[in-house]
């Protein structure tokens, strides 16, 4: 399972959504896109995430606010 800090990473050197990007996700991290898109969101609401990026949590969070 991802850590948070690799979660981060990421995120942060693939921000858009595209198909190469899931394939990504698989290959380097090992989990499905859904998992990682479930871990992502919970690591940017935890008190670790906001402390290692507290900029990419509010894009995370407004991204979601957005979608809803």
């Amino acid at each position: 399972m991802p850590t948070v800090a690799e979660l981060f990473a990421f995120e942060n050197e693939h921000p858009r959504h595209t198909g190469r990007k899931e394939v990504l996700i698989l290959d380097e991290l090992g989990v499905k896109p859904a998992r990682y898109y479930q871990l992502l969101l919970h690591a940017a609401t935890s008190p670790e995430g906001v402390r290692l990026d507290p900029l990419l949590c509010g894009r995370l969070r407004s991204r979601r606010r957005t979608a809803a």
